[in-house]
């Protein structure tokens, strides 16, 4: 009785061996988490490219408001000049919340300087935000952050901060023009 089991066992396992019935759902099934977790990847790197692109033109758009005398006419707050640059950008979420704007003017463009907005944990410090469009011949940046959260665990290269999120930002800097307020 046990070598007519052992004889069994063994044609099953030859059976078993050398059958390629379903190798193929097991390859894909073993290649499949790489491939989609690539093209995931893949996907929110574009995202987050767009998202910051599009942030970039708004923010000129913005800029344009201002050094044209529109902002200052309107007296423009920094609410008003969040929400329509949010209109215009794609894919951040909750962007009127979360778009933070940093409006300041100079002296000089030598004495333009970006002083930092975030904290040693990455998020942004509002305490740090000024809002002063300034008026006619004034040299103003504006800058504007959002705080990208970072989807896939696979995309930790696109972190620019040690929250592991990806701080989103854009400037721009020019003189007003000589508007008449």
């Amino acid at each position: 009785m046990k070598s007519r089991f052992v004889a069994t066992a063994f044609r099953i396992k030859k059976r078993i061996v050398h059958d390629e019935d379903g190798s193929v759902a097991i390859e894909f099934a073993l290649t499949a988490i790489p491939f989609f977790t690539l093209l995931f990847a893949i996907f929110e790197a574009g995202m987050v490219f767009f998202a910051s692109a599009t942030l970039d033109q708004s923010l000129n758009d913005a800029a344009r408001y201002i050094r044209t005398g529109q902002a200052q006419t309107a007296s423009t707050t920094v609410t008003q000049l969040t929400k329509s640059i949010c209109d215009k950008v794609a894919l951040l979420t909750n962007c009127t919340n979360n778009l933070k704007l940093d409006v300041r003017i100079y002296s000089s463009f030598a004495g333009v300087t970006s002083p930092p907005v975030t904290n040693s944990s990455g998020a942004i410090n509002t305490a740090n935000l000024t809002f002063n469009i300034g008026g006619a011949g004034d040299i103003v940046m504006i800058r504007a952050f959002y705080v990208w959260n970072i989807m896939s665990p696979f995309t930790t290269g696109l972190s620019n901060n040690t929250s592991g999120t990806r701080l989103l930002q854009s400037s721009v800097a020019f003189r007003n023009e000589p508007f008449t307020s």
